[in-house]
């Protein structure tokens, strides 16, 4: 590598690095009317800079440049027809290159671009979206008051069902065993009750058997007695 290439090397570093430390700094959002006028702010540094320009991006569309310039020539130059509607102005002053438009109309809103150029290197700003008021109240809208139907409620209310139905069913399941238990209690108690009726009335039909043992003993004794004295 010679000596001018390290030099061209070591430059493009130096710039990029500068470039990486001197940020272009947007305001992020500027709401305005249809039919009114604004003014959207680029701040930067001077230092290391050839060219500053502004882009216009709309949505799905390639970005357009608006105008470009050299921070201390004071010249502006349009670009893509945007000096032909007299409605795109360029203020340029030091450390500042702000764009401003006039008579909004529909199409003006969407996002723009400040960017600043040094040895083939550009830095972009982080943007500005222009968007329209009522589109502003839109947004707002939608997100202070999101759908119902929204996959979290949705999740939420299945989890709620099948919660209420697992306990509906441990609730049944509940009040089954205690009707088994119940009945098996029923069960056992008619059992114990019929072995008791029945030890009772085999008990009762084995005691007249005894005294008809007793009395016929005693009847034959006295007929053996009888018997002998004769």
């Amino acid at each position: 590598m010679s000596l001018q290439d390290c030099f061209t090397f070591f430059l493009l570093t130096f710039a990029y690095g500068t470039c990486e430390e001197d940020f272009i700094h947007q305001q992020p959002l500027v709401v305005a009317e249809l039919g009114g006028s604004v003014t959207l702010p680029c701040f930067h540094s001077d230092d290391f800079i050839t060219t500053i320009s502004w882009y216009k991006h709309s949505a799905g569309k390639k970005p357009l440049l608006i105008a470009h310039s050299a921070p201390n020539s004071g010249k502006v130059t349009y670009q893509n027809a945007f000096n032909n509607t007299n409605r795109f102005f360029i203020t340029i002053a030091s450390g500042s290159y702000n764009l401003s438009i006039i008579h909004l109309e529909k199409e003006d809103f969407a996002t723009y671009y400040c960017a600043k150029f040094f040895l083939n290197i550009m830095m972009f700003g982080e943007g500005t979206i222009l968007l329209h008021n009522e589109t502003d109240r839109n947004i707002s809208t939608s997100v202070s008051a999101p759908s119902f139907w929204s996959p979290v409620v949705c999740i939420l209310l299945i989890i709620s069902v099948i919660s209420i139905v697992m306990n509906i069913v441990l609730v049944i399941q509940k009040s089954r065993k205690k009707e088994t238990t119940e009945q098996l209690r029923s069960q056992i108690n008619q059992i114990e009750t019929d072995d008791l009726n029945y030890a009772a009335l085999h008990i009762s039909k084995t005691k007249p058997t005894t005294s008809r043992r007793s009395s016929m003993k005693t009847i034959q004794e006295t007929i053996y007695s009888e018997t002998t004295v004769h």
